[in-house]
């Protein structure tokens, strides 16, 4: 697991298996900052891996802060946290190794070529068992006593399959291929598959978490934004599973570069840190085009009348393509809940709790989108959210969670419209 004193960490950009890597640059550490050097084939190529803070220019590039334990925020991105890192540390212990003693570069090679989007790391650590089989309702049970912290007998599978998973719910990477079948393992998914993300419940979700989410993937839908591929996974007992396609990988084995807000501005995830203005400045720098920061704006929009409050940095990310051509991401982790205090991660306008139009109108103004724009995109959340009992039951959702999505809705829109 350790890596030699000395040795720098290299980075490569991986878009197909089937082509060599793309050098991307040198890591290093020294006294507690990350030192990056890009590789003269980024360089020549004006290739810009990081879309804001760090261009591709010669010489050596210190990481800004250490709030990313030192890293660059784009590369922090990478090492898994929430469900990921559970998974991670006790994996470790099991061999012996205490993660809290392992560098930033140690935990990246760690990674290895199983992370996020299309960055690998050098040399890697990571063992590559196969996993045989799999049980999705096993998975899930397993995942729950994992989270309460008791000992159980597939921590080295969930590992596994988590890959560079972020967030606080259990999931596991698996591949799909078209009869349904199902291929799971260490590596890239399996040829004539494609990548999916299955997400089981934490303890403090409702019970039908899996259809809620189902519920509003098809609402988002309805109410204009871009979603991946998405279903749900009929259980064994209880309620299915909500899986997603992987937007950072489209086709059988090749990978999308992918950086998230809280990486691309190094603005942390844990906390509110900003508001929508700056998820909506930052898209426009990172993208340069007008559709992804109205589609940004109505997430946004999405977000405050569906009362889906935990809308942090982590849960926006952009896109690059093997050209440079960054875009913004589909939408994903929609779903009904509450923020820290009950408040929205980001802010719109300064005010988290109860956004209101005028709010809205200004943030909108101020982004080059007319009050008639603005109020069309209203409108068509409006009217999807107002189908929530449709959607509701053809996800199975209970009548119970059913019930305490609408009052939500009908909160926000009172406080929203105003008198």
């Amino acid at each position: 697991m350790k890596l030699a004193p000395g040795i720098p960490l290299s980075i490569s950009l991986v878009f197909d298996p089937a082509r060599p890597p793309v050098p991307t640059g040198r890591l290093a550490m020294d006294r507690g900052l990350a030192q990056l050097e890009w590789s003269p084939e980024v360089i020549a190529a004006r290739l810009s891996v990081d879309p804001y803070l760090y261009p591709p220019a010669p010489g050596v590039q210190a990481a800004r802060s250490r709030e990313f334990m030192g890293l660059h925020g784009f590369l922090a991105d990478s090492l898994p946290d929430g469900w990921g890192y559970i998974v991670m540390r006790r994996r470790l212990a099991k061999l012996g190794v205490d993660i809290a003693t392992l560098s930033p570069l140690e935990r990246l090679a760690l990674v290895g070529e199983q992370g996020r989007g299309a960055l690998a790391y050098f040399p890697v650590t990571t063992p590559t068992d196969e996993i045989a089989s799999l049980d999705l309702d096993a998975l899930a049970s397993e995942s729950a006593a994992l989270i309460a912290g008791e000992e159980i007998s597939l921590a080295d599978t969930l590992a596994k399959l988590a890959g560079g998973s972020g967030g606080a719910r259990p999931k596991v990477h698996v591949g799909f291929d078209g009869q349904g079948r199902v291929s799971v393992g260490t590596g890239e998914t399996a040829p004539g598959h494609t990548a999916w993300l299955v997400k089981f419940r934490a303890p403090q979700d409702e019970a039908d978490i899996g259809p809620i989410e189902e519920a509003y993937a098809l609402m988002a839908e309805a109410a204009g934004l871009t979603l991946s591929e998405h279903r749900l996974i009929p259980a064994n007992h209880g309620y299915g599973y909500f899986a997603t396609r992987r937007f950072d990988r489209p086709d059988d084995g090749t990978r999308v570069h992918m950086v998230s807000l809280a990486g691309a501005i190094e603005a942390p995830s844990n906390v509110p840190s900003i508001g929508y203005d700056m998820f909506l400045r930052a898209t426009r720098a990172i993208t340069r085009r007008a559709d992804d920061v109205k589609e940004a704006f109505r997430r946004m929009v999405f977000n405050v009348l569906a009362y889906n409050r935990d809308d942090h940095t982590r849960q926006q990310s952009y896109l690059m393509d093997s050209d440079g051509d960054w875009r913004l991401s589909p939408a994903y982790d929609l779903t009904f809940a509450s923020g820290p205090g009950g408040e929205h991660y980001m802010d719109i306008e300064g005010e988290g709790r109860q956004p209101t139009l005028a709010h809205v109108l200004a943030l909108g103004a101020r982004h080059s989108l007319s009050a008639k724009q603005t109020s069309t995109i209203i409108e068509e959340v409006r009217a999807a959210i107002a189908d929530w009992n449709t959607f509701a039951r053809i996800a199975g959702v209970t009548q119970a969670s059913i019930g305490a999505a609408r009052a939500a809705h009908a909160r926000v829109w009172t406080d929203f419209a105003g008198p």
